[in-house]
């Protein structure tokens, strides 16, 4: 967990992704976000963008999700939301490569 912390102190960008489980974050992005806490003072003005995906076509299921995210990084200091990609409609492996949520991720990373 050290090597992950060090390295979201050192980045610019964080990207925060996660499949949608019952409307929240799975349990390893949240198992990231506790662990931070340790150190949060110290991860002070980056920029976010957050990814997630969810069987269900509408965003409206990812809403909690997103605000988890949010929540996170509001007790940063500095922390600027710069982009959100819904991946609505995936299930199956694979799935996502055919969605226009593929190509927004693409788009949004040659700008970092």
């Amino acid at each position: 967990m050290s090597e992950i912390l060090d390295k979201m102190q050192a980045a610019d960008v964080i990207v925060m992704a996660s499949p949608v489980y019952f409307y929240s974050i799975d349990a390893q992005m949240k198992t990231v976000i506790d662990r931070s806490l340790a150190r949060w003072t110290s991860i002070p003005n980056k920029e976010f963008y957050y990814i997630m995906t969810a069987a269900e076509k509408s965003a409206t299921v990812m809403d909690c999700t997103l605000e988890c995210f949010r929540g996170f990084a509001t007790c940063l200091n500095g922390s600027q939301e710069i982009g959100v990609i819904y991946g609505k409609g995936v299930y199956q492996p694979g799935e996502i490569l055919e969605m226009p949520a593929m190509q927004e991720a693409y788009k949004m990373g040659t700008n970092v």
